[in-house]
């Protein structure tokens, strides 16, 4: 199995925490934006939107992160991120349809704008950024309210739920995204940061160095 990704990109994280969970035999290969990769024909015969990440295995070609995650989780055989038992498995995919719908949608809006799109050397629009926030507030209280008295997206184990819903927050600081209302979430953040396949898929030291001067060098003053 090949898996290609961007180091730092939120979607690649996500799947790369699975590829480390569950110690899985998977090359990884770094498709260059800067020089066009994405948009050459032999990737784009792998994923035709020209996007991040894709898995090939065999014959199978697939996009769509949460899908990836769903097939590494089934190629590897029982594991509790991603059970056989139907009413668990509906509730995985539940909050994985949810993280793509709205949670990662309007975090991911904010995040565009404030920290990749400068990193691209795109003008940002903040006026983008503050809806992104004001669609954020809602979703993050629900899901901050759902994590009362549970230690996982899910209940007692972590899922692949866990994974989809936090892939974006460790860039929520430099997003000047305030999680502080949000006692819930930090703590459950602190409890995925326990798991060594969540550090070991954290964004690389170069590219978050690389936001962190974005971010100081649009600091409102």
């Amino acid at each position: 199995m090949k898996l290609y990704i961007v180091p730092g990109s939120p979607n690649c994280r996500k799947v790369q925490a699975v590829v480390h969970e569950l110690s899985l035999p998977v090359e990884t290969v770094i498709v260059d934006f800067t020089r066009g990769e994405h948009k050459g024909r032999e990737y784009l015969a792998i994923n035709p939107n020209g996007l991040v990440p894709s898995l090939t295995d065999g014959e199978l070609r697939l996009w769509e992160s949460n899908a990836i995650m769903q097939f590494l989780a089934d190629a590897h055989g029982e594991t509790s991120l991603f059970p056989r038992d139907p009413a668990r498995r509906a509730d995985v995919v539940r909050w994985q349809c949810w993280e793509l719908a709205h949670f990662g949608r309007a975090l991911g809006t904010v995040l565009l704008e404030r920290l990749f799109k400068p990193l691209m050397g795109a003008e940002p629009d903040e006026s983008i950024a503050a809806r992104g926030l004001e669609q954020l507030r809602p979703i993050a209280e629900l899901l901050d309210a759902h994590l009362a008295g549970r230690p996982f997206v899910t209940g007692s184990a972590i899922t692949l739920a866990d994974y989809s819903l936090g892939c974006q927050l460790p860039l929520a600081d430099l997003g000047r995204v305030d999680l502080g209302p949000y006692a819930n979430i930090r703590a459950w953040l602190g409890r995925l940061d326990e798991r060594e396949a969540w550090r070991a898929s954290a964004t690389p030291v170069a590219m978050r160095q690389a936001l962190e001067q974005v971010t100081r060098a649009r600091q409102p003053r």
